[in-house]
């Protein structure tokens, strides 16, 4: 581990993530990273690698539900031992949708240097799923991201 803040490391994510820039999230993330995110009725699935984590969890989610731009994450407060971190957060935005956004988020991350090697999510995913449901007519981008959306649990 290199003598960077693992509190700082993760607040550069969350900032980060609230942009949407694809490439410089993917920067946190190496070849064996995991983001794993609590779902009501599959436990926990889990994105694993720079890849998986981009192109088949969260590109999805914020392609396929969010309007461009959104959502925002706002850190409340961390806490962090050695490289572990906890964060409290809020994510904020408009949904393709048309509902706003908001909820409240915990997560647990280990840092190793600059890069995030776990990711646990958790959040109140029943409040995700209903509020993000797709209106009569709207479809998903893309097939890729209607499968990926249906394999965490949201309707695509």
């Amino acid at each position: 581990m290199s003598d960077t803040d693992p509190k700082d490391v993760l607040r550069r994510f969350f900032a980060t993530l609230s942009t949407g820039d694809y490439d410089a999230i993917g920067e946190f993330f190496g070849d064996d990273s995991v983001w794993t995110v609590n779902h009501i009725e599959a436990g926990f699935p889990a994105g694993r690698g720079r890849d998986g984590i981009i192109n088949d969890f969260l590109r999805p989610v914020r392609d396929g539900l969010f309007e461009a731009g959104d959502p925002k994450v706002e850190v409340v407060r961390m806490i962090s031992e050695g490289n572990w971190v906890a964060a409290e957060t809020i994510a904020r935005g408009s949904l393709r949708n048309g509902n706003t956004y908001e909820n409240y988020y915990a997560w647990v991350a280990e840092i190793d240097g600059d890069q995030v090697k776990f990711l646990k999510e958790y959040m109140d995913s029943a409040y995700a799923f209903e509020i993000s449901k797709p209106t009569a007519g709207q479809a998903a981008t893309d097939s890729h991201t209607a499968e990926q959306l249906r394999r965490i649990g949201h309707e695509a």
